[in-house]
């Protein structure tokens, strides 16, 4: 079993190194896709090119989430059936290995949904912490943090998977298993990059992008929270997570049934 997993970035300069150097742990293959970074995101990634981490092309075409396909489309000829595809941001960090999460996957299930531990900046720690420190010592000293949202990260590769150029993930991608993976999502780092992430999504809105309602603010002041609001993160790995308040993740009984089916018989590779 091999992960193929790709990442699709852009101006994320400050954290790109450290994400890809930790996934390549767990990653097989990296392939980078740099959505026309305005800073020093791509040439970091060239300066740690490697046979795991690949950069593949910088193209500033509008951003929608189906250029994730334009990378499976070009290097799935690399992986067999059975291998695992991973959705890669570069500001997120898992819990487990993902390499020894999947392999407990039972073998008729396909998608694995992630839990993001999200993790905000307060006025608390604009006061206490040094941002001019390493990306690793930042992320350290960043302990408030929620759990509200799980989405799709991994499927399983399958000869004649078909991912449309207006996409967001193949079509028919499988059977969703009952566990999800945990990860930490570190959205908000510094000042600077707060900043920075406000304006590049802003960007992508003016130019047709529907989503990242989020990113409405205008001053990065305007994204840090109270710490009174949100959950500590003692570094024991005994996060507060309730599954009931998270977006379902399994298909209803008679989709999930309609996907046994069709995938059993070979309707659906």
């Amino acid at each position: 079993m091999k992960i193929h997993s790709i990442c699709l970035v852009k101006n994320e300069e400050d954290i790109i190194e450290y994400c890809l150097r930790e996934a390549s742990s767990w990653s097989d293959f990296i392939y980078v896709y740099d959505n026309g970074s305005t800073d020093a995101t791509w040439e970091k990634v060239l300066s740690i090119a490697s046979d795991k981490i690949i950069p593949w092309k910088q193209d500033g075409k509008p951003f929608k989430e189906a250029l994730r396909g334009e990378v499976f489309n070009h290097f799935q000829h690399k992986a067999s059936p059975g291998d695992w595809w991973c959705r890669l941001d570069a500001d997120e960090f898992y819990m487990r290995s993902p390499k020894e999460f999947l392999a407990t996957v039972p073998s008729q299930h396909h998608v694995v949904w992630g839990i993001a531990i999200e993790y905000y900046l307060t006025h608390k720690d604009i006061r206490h912490i040094d941002f001019d420190r390493s990306i690793e010592d930042i992320l350290s000293d960043i302990r408030y943090y929620k759990v509200e949202n799980s989405e799709t990260r991994f499927f399983k590769h399958r000869k004649g998977l078909e991912w449309g150029e207006n996409d967001s993930w193949p079509k028919h991608v499988g059977i969703v298993t009952s566990e999800r993976i945990a990860y930490r999502h570190y959205k908000y780092r510094t000042p600077r990059q707060i900043q920075l992430r406000l304006n590049t999504r802003q960007q992508a809105r003016a130019k047709g992008f529907p989503g990242w309602e989020h990113a409405q603010e205008n001053d990065w002041k305007e994204k840090l929270t109270e710490a009174e609001r949100l959950h500590y993160d003692d570094k024991d790995n005994k996060l507060k997570i309730d599954h009931n308040k998270l977006p379902r993740h399994i298909e209803p009984v008679k989709r999930r049934l309609i996907k046994r089916v069709m995938h059993a018989t070979g309707v659906w590779v």
